[in-house]
């Protein structure tokens, strides 16, 4: 009996070990199973710190992609952007290849564009009066990176896009603006000209409020012709107009209206009040000869990070900063009449595109998905535009760079007075009436025609009658000889209009 009772007892406890041995299997097993995808994913990828050349490949979305880069050759971008592009393509796998023209030389560019584009696509910067000559190699900038909504409204609208799309992205698009001795103003119990009749009266009555002091305008030969189609186009643009200098339908010239021949008269009578000297003065300079005391009242341009001519500031002196006057009246082309704005408003549109500078992306005709080109925009004028374009020519084309302008360089301007210059600057490119100075293909065949009738009345050999006759055939003959039809469909396609 009681071997029987041990024997069960031993039977018994043989069967536990059994049974517990059977268990720890099983458990393993469950352990094992779910180890199983750590343990494959660590043979796929290598265990830390053992061969690094087993470690995860990051994939670069744009390797064997090449961008060409088309950049003016003066601003030596290969050397300021070194780093950048270096990191660029560190992390996107694609190369960069260089082609520099010289200067704002059109066609050293129309032979670069010529080629096909690289199969990343071009990046190109541009002088913003070249748009029209370049626009049809460029591709509409959407979705890619940029928000171009931040552009200044009239800027995105009026001057950078083709068919109501933004095909560049504007770095610089300076505007004249009019500077002038706020102290000698305040003292007078003057207030700064609102209108271009307020503006001559000031002239008018220098000797009183400004002794000694002179005023200025650029009217240098390479300036001519767009300060006088700034003046122009408080008398004739009318805001029912697109179109400034030709028909929309024909494409013939229109310089000999009535709204031309009173800005012609107007800047005539303040031309005859100013030095002879203004015949070789340019933007920078009649800033210049404000900051320093010998001017009172000067049409002039804020200076970009390169391109300024340096002064020494007059001590103990207040400068004030405001958009260019316009007009209480403008000429109606349709009616044949002068209408008057709505009651307190000035007309003062403002002329764009006369200088600065933008990019623009060109593809291939094949090309398909995101070029590297985009990317590459993204990145050198993205978030990263301030620190890229520190030691660039710039100036504020968007709603974000208001507030920070003013410290991009020391411009010898006050903060209060910095900030009335951007200020100035954004209500002009925001106006939906904002005008490209003669979006044409070889615009500056009808400025240099411009600025010889000018030089005849600045020498008063022609009044301003004769002026506006001459303009007018001028303008005709070079229309005829870069053809009707063509100067037509551009014109219509720089203002964002169907060419047909």
């Amino acid at each position: 009996m009681i071997q029987d009772r041990t024997k069960s007892r031993t039977d018994a406890v043989s069967a536990q070990q059994v049974t517990n041995r059977a268990w720890r299997r099983f458990a393993r097993s469950v352990t094992m199973l779910r180890a199983l995808p750590v343990l494959s994913l660590m043979l796929l990828c290598g265990c830390p710190g053992n061969n690094p050349r087993t470690a995860v490949t990051v994939t670069k979305p744009f390797r064997g992609q090449e961008v060409e880069l088309v950049m003016p050759g003066s601003l030596q971008l290969p050397a300021l952007w070194e780093v950048a592009l270096h990191e660029w393509m560190d992390e996107t796998g694609a190369t960069i290849r260089w082609s520099e023209y010289q200067g704002s030389d059109a066609e050293s560019l129309e032979a670069t564009l010529a080629n096909p584009p690289a199969a990343g696509g071009r990046l190109i910067l541009f002088p913003l009066r070249k748009l029209s000559e370049l626009d049809s190699h460029l591709a509409p900038i959407e979705g890619h990176g940029i928000d171009m909504k931040d552009l200044f409204k009239g800027l995105r609208e009026r001057i950078v896009s083709r068919d109501r799309t933004p095909i560049a992205l504007p770095i610089s698009a300076p505007v004249l603006l009019c500077y002038f001795r706020a102290d000698l103003l305040k003292r007078a119990g003057l207030k700064p000209p609102e209108t271009w009749e307020e503006y001559q009266s000031l002239l008018d009555s220098l000797d009183k409020w400004a002794p000694g002091l002179t005023a200025l305008e650029p009217l240098g030969p390479d300036h001519r012709a767009s300060l006088f189609f700034a003046r122009s186009l408080a008398y004739a643009k009318h805001p029912e107009n697109y179109s400034v200098w030709f028909d929309l339908n024909s494409g013939r010239p229109v310089l000999d209206s009535a709204g031309f021949l009173e800005a012609m008269e107007s800047a005539d009578r303040a031309w005859k009040t100013m030095p002879v000297n203004i015949a070789e003065l340019s933007p920078a300079d009649c800033r210049a000869l404000v900051l320093d005391g010998k001017a009172a009242l000067a049409i002039g341009v804020e200076p970009d990070a390169v391109n300024s001519v340096k002064s020494v500031r007059a001590p103990s002196i207040e400068i004030g900063v405001c958009r260019l006057p316009g007009s209480r009246r403008v000429y109606n082309p349709n009616s044949k009449r002068w209408d008057t704005p709505a009651q307190a408003v000035v007309h003062a549109p403002a002329l764009c595109a006369f200088d600065g500078m933008a990019l623009g992306v060109s593809l291939p005709k094949d090309s398909t998905g995101e070029s590297a080109a985009w990317h590459l925009m993204s990145t050198l004028a993205g978030e990263q535009f301030e620190l890229n374009w520190a030691a660039l020519p710039k100036s504020p084309c968007r709603e974000s760079q208001v507030g920070t302008a003013t410290s991009w360089q020391d411009s010898g301007l006050t903060l209060e007075e910095s900030s009335q210059a951007v200020d100035a600057t954004a209500q002009m490119l925001r106006d939906n009436q904002l005008v490209a100075d003669l979006p044409i293909p070889n615009s500056g065949d009808f400025r240099r025609a411009t600025a010889q009738v000018l030089e005849k009345v600045l020498t008063h050999e022609l009044d301003a009658a004769n002026a506006i006759q001459l303009l007018q055939s001028e303008f005709q003959r070079l229309v005829e000889q870069a053809g009707l039809d063509e100067i037509r469909a551009a014109n219509r396609r720089g203002l964002g209009l169907a060419t047909k």
